[in-house]
């Protein structure tokens, strides 16, 4: 990857960023890698070279780093709980590998901290988050494959970055009392579990072969792409805002319909954003002809 320094970010920092201590061991796949959609995957490896990134953009690595040296400093000399610990397991001739952040043998709880945004917590809170889902399943599946032993909870330990006390006065409901969430997870079964990873890493080996007979990678699925649903505008005549927005384009129409004639309403389609795509989270957008020539593109 190559780096730029728009804002002039100080040395220390830049040391800080290139200090990415991160390996997914001795593996051929880690379990962050598996969940990705193979396409990502495939495209970071190719165009690794050519990847740009600000180190303005790099700082919340820092943190996330940082919080889990913290945690894991602290918690290391204590029986009660296991920290930082990976596992590996082979799976259809891939050693598939994941590092756990603790595992509490109190009430045997494996948990996994994030350092996220509030509204990240409290859409997780509401909906769920499917890639937490995944991920802490997965790990529980590697901790019974290499201990023998089956964990009972799985929590999200979510550290608001932007969180504010003055936003919870402000806003209260939904927002988080606290800067510290923890997000109880679904668990699966042990046999949805091992099912997710054999068919998540028959995906990533389909890939491989369309990449070594250089085909284009499988394309991002609309939940991969973190698409959002179609709406239905309606817009007034001189107007940059929308009067009302609407899901269906029937309620919309209906809505034009029961106005006075002399609004001057019309009904605009406006297709969902693929948010994972047009934000750049998947940090390949300009090398995937899948969205260069969508309608996000």
């Amino acid at each position: 990857m190559k780096y730029t320094n728009k804002h002039n970010v100080p040395v220390e920092i830049i040391r800080a960023i290139e200090n990415d201590q991160y390996s997914k061991g001795k593996s051929d796949i880690s379990i962050t890698g598996l969940i990705q959609p193979p396409r990502i995957r495939i495209l970071r490896e190719k165009y690794q070279d050519q990847i740009t990134s600000d180190y303005s953009d790099e700082i919340w690595k820092i943190l996330g780093q940082s919080i889990h040296t913290i945690m894991e400093r602290a918690n290391e000399t204590h029986k009660d709980t296991v920290t930082e610990q990976r596992l590996y397991a082979e799976v259809k001739g891939w050693v598939v590998s994941g590092q756990t952040d603790t595992l509490s043998l109190a009430d045997n709880t494996l948990k996994d901290l994030k350092v996220t945004s509030v509204w990240t917590i409290i859409n997780a809170i509401k909906t769920g988050k499917p890639e937490w889902e995944q991920q802490l399943n997965c790990y529980a599946w590697l901790h019974w494959k290499e201990t023998g032993n089956k964990v009972d909870h799985l929590n999200i330990i979510a550290l608001a970055r932007d969180w504010n006390k003055r936003e919870l006065q402000k806003r209260g409901g939904d927002y988080p009392e606290s800067m510290i969430s923890t997000i109880d997870i679904p668990m699966w079964t042990t046999e949805q579990q091992e099912q997710f990873i054999t068919d998540r890493v028959n995906l990533h080996q389909e890939a491989n072969a369309l990449r070594d007979m250089e085909e284009e990678p499988p394309i991002c699925s609309d939940a991969e792409r973190w698409k959002r649903e179609d709406t239905f505008r309606v817009i007034k005549k001189g107007r940059k805002t929308a009067v009302r927005v609407f899901d269906s384009e029937d309620i919309a129409r209906e809505y034009v319909q029961n106005s006075k004639p002399n609004k001057d309403l019309s009904v605009e389609h406006s297709l969902g954003e693929c948010v994972r795509c047009t934000g750049n989270y998947c940090g390949v957008a300009e090398f995937c002809n899948q969205f260069m020539e969508d309608d996000n593109g």
